[in-house]
């Protein structure tokens, strides 16, 4: 990637200015992604100096700052397993520094391990300008014009669990799932190979049947079948590994 101007705002209104007022421009959350395309940019927007990292949890309810680190998140005792479990399957740590959880979720990257979590756990999305979304929404629609994700909420599940196939452990998965129980039971399982979709049930009896309410696709890495035979098994291990699911 070549850059050809940057700036690192200490004021998150000057940055929002910035972003909308040169055509082209670029947030940078982390980075990871961006240093491997082969495109040249105008400005490069570095949101590190703006204190949009960090967790807070009052109550139930859970908050997370969108320049959080995948470390952060992965190290932080009090949130819900699935999470951070999630963080610990992802690449390697030096990776897991420097990748955000914003950089994540505005990235809506198919193979995510983040985001089938966050979908599970109901998530919304609090942008600077257009205010909040949820997770679900914009990984459907996106967003109608630019604008800086500043943190996002979900309460806390009861119980969470995340599993995920991958043919060796830094790579993409082939398939993942989370399960989340909080009024009811949410599955949601990612790299289908499309976006990560989430089906709600009340009835225990119900979870796992859930596979067939999802498509799977073929792509050179895997088949429907195969995807779709890993993600029932996967919830099968999920569910016998939960002692406190019903």
């Amino acid at each position: 990637m070549r850059i050809r101007d940057y700036v690192k705002p200490g004021d998150l209104s000057h940055a929002y200015e910035r972003l909308v007022g040169t055509k082209g421009a670029v947030v940078m959350g982390g980075g990871i992604f961006l240093r491997l395309q082969n495109r040249t940019v105008p400005l490069m927007i570095d949101l590190a100096d703006l204190g949009l990292d960090g967790v807070n949890i009052t109550g139930d309810r859970v908050e997370i700052g969108a320049m959080t680190t995948l470390r952060q998140i992965e190290k932080h005792i009090g949130l819900p397993e699935a999470l951070t479990g999630a963080m610990k399957q992802i690449a390697g740590v030096s990776v897991r520094n420097m990748a955000t959880i914003g950089g994540s979720v505005m990235g809506r990257y198919p193979f995510s391990d983040v985001i089938p979590v966050l979908l599970s756990f109901d998530t919304t999305l609090h942008f600077h300008s257009s205010g909040d979304m949820a997770l679900l929404e914009y990984l459907e629609n996106g967003l109608p014009c630019c604008d800086i994700l500043t943190h996002l909420t979900f309460n806390m599940p009861e119980k969470s669990a995340y599993k995920a196939y991958k043919s060796i452990y830094t790579d993409f998965a082939l398939v993942n799932v989370s399960v989340a129980k909080k009024d009811g039971y949410c599955v949601s399982i990612g790299a289908r190979p499309g976006h990560s979709k989430c089906v709600r049930v009340d009835d225990v009896d119900e979870v796992l049947g859930l596979v067939d309410r999802f498509e799977f696709g073929t792509d050179h890495r895997a088949s429907a079948e195969y995807r779709k035979a890993l993600a029932q098994a996967l919830l099968e291990d999920i569910w016998e590994g939960g002692e406190s699911w019903k």
